[in-house]
């Protein structure tokens, strides 16, 4: 259970990164979470520059690696035709699908996957039902109760009412949406001081522009809260709000969007990777994670779910900010989550990781440089999604 304890050493170090006013006016300036300001324009006016995130959460320690590589975790005979066998976790991202799709014999079985986190049969490209978008996907997968629905819901600004609170997120739909095609449905969190506005205005983290009209993006507000050690806006889940706000949009983006359900995703820089690494234990919902300069220690949560879970983590390799250290911390409970070895391949973009041995993919990125979003997160993290 993830909690606001930490040594002594560290919460003074974190206090004097906090009152540095240089290194606030730095990360001001930064752009948001592990992306390129793309987009800046924001969805369908919805968006808006946030200039008051103050670039990072101050108590995450990013993951792990870019997934460069994932293909080359994957067994060829993942994504057969027969269910999707993928025995008992073999590498989630793996098997690219020889039979384009899992030959659909079984009423495209080869979603399905191992029930041990292992990845649903076929990723690579036309392996999703009905050769369903680029990047492939789960097989035929499992898909939401608003597929077909003849009133989707468009891009925009939305609220949700959590324990007499109004929480307010923002959707973003492709232009070309089709109600009868499966989505890639992907949050993304915002770090201390931000903003969903911020999110879109960059870009979602540079990911919209390289999705192409393939996902549908997610960006909540947080709270404004404190921990002793810090404040501001983020996600401090009081009373585990953050968590029901996050079960109150999945139950209206499900029943009213055409979403694969096998193809759900989380990543955000500093307090969006705490938020990262933490809904891939309250929620089973979701395919991978790519958590950036997060930890586990800040984000009061249960470890509901522990089977295999993909992973591409990304932390600065001098971060005193969200220390290294801290960030090393998470990587390592995903370590053993995954059940991983200690061997490591070397993958692109270098220097980048993925950890050999595992029930799932588990890739560890852990860059030159401080607190702030690496420039090769954005384009590592699509193909590490996009390869499910």
């Amino acid at each position: 259970m993830a909690n606001s304890n930490q040594s002594s050493g560290t919460q003074q170090s974190f206090r004097r990164a906090l009152t540095l006013p240089s290194f606030l006016a730095l990360l001001a300036a930064l752009p948001l979470a592990c992306s390129a300001n793309d987009d800046p324009a924001g969805v369908n006016g919805s968006g808006g520059s946030a200039t008051t995130n103050v670039g990072g959460t101050p108590t995450t320690a990013g993951q792990t690696s870019t997934g460069g590589m994932i293909g080359s975790s994957g067994s060829a005979t993942a994504g057969t035709g027969t269910a999707g066998q993928a025995s008992a976790g073999s590498s989630a991202m793996g098997g690219s699908a020889a039979t384009t799709g899992g030959s659909a014999t079984t009423a495209g079985s080869a979603s399905g996957g191992a029930a041990a986190g292992g990845a649903s049969g076929g990723s690579g490209s036309g392996g999703g039902s009905a050769g369903s978008g680029s990047g492939g996907g789960s097989g035929a997968g499992k898909t939401s109760a608003g597929c077909g629905s003849a009133t989707p819901l468009k891009s925009g600004n939305f609220t949700e009412t959590i324990g007499g609170t109004s929480r307010k997120y923002v959707l973003d739909v492709p232009t070309n949406y089709d109600a009868n095609k499966p989505y890639r449905l992907i949050f993304v969190w915002h770090p201390l001081g931000g903003s969903a506005s911020q999110v879109v205005s960059g870009g979602y983290n540079g990911l919209k522009s390289l999705s192409e009209g393939s996902a549908i993006f997610v960006a909540g507000d947080g709270l404004m809260g404190g921990n002793g050690e810090a404040s501001g806006n983020g996600w401090w889940n009081a009373n585990n709000g953050d968590m029901e706000l996050l079960t109150a949009i999945l139950a209206k983006v499900n029943a009213n969007l055409c979403i694969d359900s096998e193809r759900i995703f989380s990543t955000g820089f500093s307090f969006g990777g705490m938020m990262s690494y933490t809904v891939g234990y309250e929620f089973n919902v979701f395919r991978a994670i790519a958590p950036c300069s997060g930890d586990l220690q800040v984000i009061p949560h249960k470890e509901t779910y522990t089977a295999p879970l993909p992973i591409m983590a990304f932390h600065g390799d001098k971060d005193d900010f969200v220390t290294t250290a801290r960030g090393r911390a998470a990587r390592d409970k995903y370590l053993a989550r995954n059940k991983c070895g200690t061997q490591t391949m070397p993958v692109s973009p270098s220097p980048c990781v993925e950890y050999q041995g595992c029930s799932a993919p588990t890739f560890w990125c852990e860059f030159p440089g401080g607190h702030a979003p690496w420039n090769e997160e954005p384009k590592a993290i699509w193909k590490f999604f996009s390869q499910f």
